[in-house]
């Protein structure tokens, strides 16, 4: 099983509000939030398995990726 940590879900939020989005909007009652649908899915989770661990992106429906991958860890 995946999973964040608490840091990698920490820079992950911090990121989904500070990145520069072609999909943030006004509209739907959402308010400068990134907007795809009535059922979400604006953020994707790649985990990646190695030998030495896992990497780990997340990456936004409009192309941009945050890798947090803890490899103070491996």
């Amino acid at each position: 099983m995946f999973s964040l940590d608490k840091k990698q879900i920490q820079q992950i939020a911090d990121w989904k509000r500070s990145h520069e989005c072609s999909l943030r909007t006004n509209e739907h009652g959402v308010k400068n939030e990134i907007y795809v649908g009535a059922i979400g899915g604006a953020i994707t989770y790649c985990f990646t398995p190695t030998g030495l661990g896992d990497c780990v992106e997340a990456q936004c429906a409009c192309g941009e990726k945050i890798n947090v991958t803890a490899y103070d860890e491996w």
